[in-house]
């Protein structure tokens, strides 16, 4: 198996502070030669996802601030509950003081074997507070007009879960696409975060239909913590309101390339104006060029697409780059361009600067 090698992000998520984001330096290693092949992509069943839920979930909420004064408040499954579910379904495998899976080590990427799911980068609340300014309103983007997301590496899924409860709440029929290398983070991460989101949305009368006179713990003036019931009433709201709005959710793990497999497996019509999102995908030169490979040809399916790409200028000792990324899309008949914004960081003291990329076809 390949060594794991690490960007030296600090922390081990954002557990210790739900609003701490994990961010790279110049101490970064290098990616091993001798990795496993890729993971094939393929899809899963939402359902077969759902049925492994555990009774409870705990969450934290992520929290953050455009630069026009709009907040977000996301939930996200914590950590230290993903352990404790890893543990419950197999103790012996997975006993209190080991490490289940790479991603639930200090390690923040194995190669082949682990792409960073489990953790929320940085540029991904970048990625959401530009899309709190400009992408669900309608006087600033044509998102609401959007038929079709699709997040590559979604991992927590952040920017995905915003304009997940936009749909949501203003009864949009959009298709969401949610790609990660690993099966186990859709299942432990993505899907949990899902369905927390959605219940996140539900008003009074949704509120008593699914939790009666228990309360919501996600509406009001909700905790930074807290734990959600799973109830069967929960499950089965989350897939009656889906269905019921025309939501879609195709869920996919596994590599990028080939990428004609995977866009054999990602919905498709000419007609849907289809959106990218991605975040820290470009972070070596082979993650950069399988996901420019992917974008351009999902964007070539379509009448209408582009891709905002949230990522560090440059990616110490891994390779990857915002200029590497930029010449990789015009060989490939793109445009890129980076976005001026005043929501992004600067990776603080001897930090690294970040930045939005649009990308169109030419």
């Amino acid at each position: 198996m390949a060594q794991p090698f690490s960007f030296g992000f600090s922390g081990d998520d954002i557990e210790e502070d739900p609003n701490e984001l994990s961010n790279p330096n110049e101490n970064a290693g290098t990616p091993s030669n001798d990795a496993p092949p890729p993971l094939p992509a393929r899809t899963h069943d939402l359902d077969d996802l759902l049925s492994t839920l555990p009774s409870k979930i705990s969450y934290s909420l992520f929290t953050t601030t455009s630069p026009r004064g709009f907040t977000a408040r996301l939930p996200r499954r914590s950590l230290f509950d993903i352990r404790l579910q890893l543990m419950a379904e197999d103790p012996l495998s997975n006993p209190p003081n080991s490490t289940p899976l790479p991603g639930l080590a200090a390690s923040d990427v194995s190669t082949n074997v682990y792409e960073g799911g489990f953790k929320t980068w940085e540029c991904s609340a970048d990625l959401v507070r530009f899309l709190l300014d400009r992408g669900p309103r309608k006087d600033l983007d044509d998102l609401v007009r959007v038929d079709h997301v699709i997040e590559l590496g979604c991992g927590t899924a952040l920017p995905s879960l915003l304009l997940f409860q936009y749909a949501v709440r203003n009864a949009l029929a959009v298709y969401f696409t949610l790609t990660d290398y690993n099966a186990d983070v859709l299942r432990l991460v993505t899907v949990p975060n899902l369905v927390l989101s959605w219940v996140a949305t539900l008003g009074e009368e949704g509120s008593r239909e699914v939790f009666g006179e228990g309360g919501n713990p996600l509406v009001g003036d909700a905790e930074g913590e807290g734990e959600l019931y799973v109830t069967p009433k929960v499950v089965d709201g989350f897939k009656a309101a889906l269905e019921a709005q025309g939501i879609v959710l195709t869920l996919i793990s596994g590599s990028w390339t080939p990428v004609s497999q995977l866009l054999s497996l990602v919905p498709t019509d000419p007609a849907l104006n289809t959106f990218i999102l991605g975040s820290e995908t470009i972070y070596s030169p082979a993650s950069l060029a399988a996901f420019t490979e992917a974008i351009a040809e999902l964007m070539k399916r379509v009448k209408s697409g582009k891709a905002i790409v949230a990522a560090k200028r440059v990616y110490f000792g891994v390779g990857g780059s915002v200029d590497g990324f930029r010449e990789e899309c015009a060989k490939r008949g793109c445009v890129a361009y980076e976005m001026e914004f005043e929501g992004l960081g600067d990776g603080g003291v001897g930090g690294v600067r970040r930045c939005l990329v649009e990308v169109q076809m030419y």
